[in-house]
């Protein structure tokens, strides 16, 4: 949760992973993303780009474009909308930070996370009520998930921080670890959504919580029994 760029240098050596949630856009902001980003990037660790809001507005989109053009994102996770002007599609206008309903087909949306991993040389992330993860070359569709998790504000910057970990953890294949991280988050939802005690999005979000460090747990343990209920499917792009 560091704000100050000045620090990334020192953080970096210490290990880990960066997350960079474009949540504020000032001039200040936007310094301190990319300082943050290049000393991740000169320690050779992993930095994940969460364009929150990417075609909201012109300022935004003028970050989005210098923060591609001057840092190494190893991972990109956005929803379509966000995806798309990463692309340099600005034909639709996003209202806030939500992606608003889609007229793509499944396809279609598979093609723009491939597009833009190729692009950046990356494994990208689009979410929606069906996630597309690719590296460019592998492409998969995540089927997983609670509707409850687009009912709490603040679910997308979780699985930022819990793809970025696995990628941190999982050096050898950073598409496995995202993927990984992508399952462990969308079924800890499922499990959390299904409690008894869970009675809407308020009692849904400290269930969660204990869902997802349940299965943390669990994979620490080697206990892949979690993994049962896994919707995941290769797509052939």
């Amino acid at each position: 949760m560091a704000n100050n760029a000045d620090e990334a240098s020192e953080l970096a050596g210490l290990g880990g992973a960066l997350v960079i949630n474009m949540g504020s856009v000032t001039p200040e902001a936007v310094s301190n993303y990319l300082k943050a980003a290049q000393a991740y990037n000169a320690c050779g660790r992993p930095v994940l780009f969460d364009p929150v809001g990417a075609g909201a507005t012109s300022l935004r989109r003028g970050a989005v474009q210098s923060l591609l053009a001057s840092c190494y994102f190893e991972v990109i996770k956005g929803n379509e909308n966000e995806i798309r002007v990463l692309l340099g599609d600005f034909s639709t206008q996003q209202r806030g930070v939500d992606s608003g309903a889609s007229t793509s087909s499944d396809i279609e949306k598979a093609l723009l996370a491939q597009k833009l991993a190729k692009q950046e040389r990356n494994v990208v992330v689009l979410t929606g009520q069906t996630d597309y993860i690719s590296d460019g070359t592998r492409t998969y569709a995540v089927k997983n998930g609670h509707e409850y998790l687009s009912r709490v504000t603040g679910t997308g910057c979780v699985l930022g921080t819990t793809l970025a970990a696995c990628v941190a953890a999982h050096r050898e294949d950073r598409l496995l670890a995202v993927l990984s991280g992508m399952l462990m988050f969308e079924i800890a939802s499922e499990k959390a959504g299904r409690r008894e005690d869970v009675k809407g999005p308020g009692t849904f979000v400290p269930a969660f919580i204990d869902e997802l460090y349940i299965i943390a747990k669990q994979v620490q343990e080697s206990d892949a029994g979690w993994t049962a209920s896994a919707k995941i499917e290769a797509v052939d792009v």
